[in-house]
């Protein structure tokens, strides 16, 4: 069926999910010896490195939204430790039949369509308030691998591009 025949959810339902905001972290708690990664506004590449945790449970997958910056999600596998800034939301799935992966898909693209950016702040309100459509579990891991298939071909060729632009200098230089 069409998304729009899927059963709608709304993110701050909290029998289907969770949603918390992190803490400030200052630039003097970082340390680069640190074994938890720090996410704020850009949820896709860590801010820094620190030593404490803020989450105690890392046994669900969270999805990472920045908040206040250029409209961005990422996502964290469960058992990987980090540690979210007063930037950034973290969304887990309580319901064993929707996959977080998923939702990271869909809040993506629901966040681009509710144009979420710096000027329209993407608090936890804001993102709480959202609905997405949900196919059953079967299509949604059916979604996620052709997604992650697509997602691996396309990291394949950025590393080819990286590879091609080296050989290019290194031709360039020969020249020079």
């Amino acid at each position: 069926p069409p998304p729009q025949g899927y059963p709608q959810y709304r993110l701050n339902d909290k029998s289907k999910f969770s949603l918390q905001i992190g803490k400030r972290v200052l630039d003097s708690e970082l340390n680069p010896q640190g074994q938890i990664p720090v996410f704020s506004a850009n949820v896709k590449k860590p801010f820094g490195f620190i030593h404490k945790e803020l989450l105690k449970d890392y046994e669900k997958d969270s999805v990472l939204w920045g908040i206040d910056g250029d409209w961005m999600v990422g996502f964290i596998p469960k058992n990987t430790p980090f540690y979210p800034t007063d930037h950034c939301g973290v969304l887990q799935v309580n319901d064993k039949d929707i996959k977080a992966k998923i939702v990271s898909f869909l809040l993506d693209e629901t966040g681009k369509k509710a144009g979420f950016s710096r000027n329209l702040r993407a608090s936890i309100e804001r993102v709480g308030s959202v609905k997405i459509p949900l196919p059953p579990i079967e299509e949604q891991e059916k979604i996620i691998n052709a997604i992650e298939n697509i997602e691996s071909k396309i990291s394949l060729l950025e590393s080819h591009l990286s590879q091609l632009d080296s050989k290019k200098s290194k031709v360039l230089q020969d020249f020079l």
